[in-house]
């Protein structure tokens, strides 16, 4: 036995003899802590201001504010939770008057290590499903694979009349969110394509595709 497991034993002698306990908060004191990955309302929260923002009203084919396109929708989604890539994206799009804006935090100026990074044609987060499901359960967005053109179909996220009234108030509760979602209409038109946004990853990011390595 190691001199290490030798103190170990007798330390836990030592409690057993004295009766010692640890102290802790009484169980119904205990609040529990969660990552803002894993909390569904904070992710709800920024989506249905990201459809507000970036996406197109279009009535001849969609209710209300509409994000259409897979990968454009989790591209933009990327570019809000790591804005260091938007800030990359504004340099490369000649709209650097635009990253004052953005008013990155020192912890926000680091290049992302994200669960993200890595799919098939860009980012894109395994835990989407989960999320849109909760927010249609919420009766705050619409998913469906619907017409966006004459002949075009796509993926798409619509906000519902609530979900309208809610990403609404986020708009002025969240006023440097706002400001970077503009920066991306600057970057990208509202009619922007799925193909679009795919070539510029491909041209510009590489390193977030599956199989690429470095930019």
């Amino acid at each position: 036995m190691t001199k290490e497991s030798n103190s170990l034993k007798e330390l836990f002698s030592y409690l057993r003899r004295h009766e010692l306990v640890m102290e802790t908060v009484p169980l119904e004191e205990q609040k529990e802590y969660s990552h803002p990955d894993d909390d569904y309302d904070y992710h709800a929260y920024r989506i249905l201001l990201l459809v507000r923002m970036c996406g197109m009203e279009k009535p001849n084919f969609f209710d209300n504010y509409t994000i259409y396109g897979r990968g454009k929708f989790a591209f933009y989604d990327f570019l809000i939770r790591y804005p260091f890539y938007l800030e990359k994206a504004l340099r490369i799009k000649n709209k650097t008057s635009l990253i004052k804006t953005l008013e990155l935090k020192p912890y926000e100026t680091e290049e992302a290590f994200s669960p993200m990074i890595k799919y098939i044609r860009g980012p894109w987060d395994h835990k989407y499903p989960d999320i849109l499901n909760y927010m249609v359960s919420k009766n705050l967005i619409n998913v469906h694979y619907s017409y966006f053109s004459k002949t075009q179909k796509a993926f798409c996220i619509t906000l519902t009349e609530l979900g309208l009234e809610k990403s609404e108030i986020i708009i002025e509760e969240q006023p440097i969110w706002t400001k970077r979602m503009k920066a991306i209409n600057a970057i990208f038109r509202k009619d922007t394509t799925n193909q679009t946004i795919e070539e510029f990853i491909r041209e510009h990011f590489p390193s977030l595709i599956l199989g690429n390595a470095g930019e």
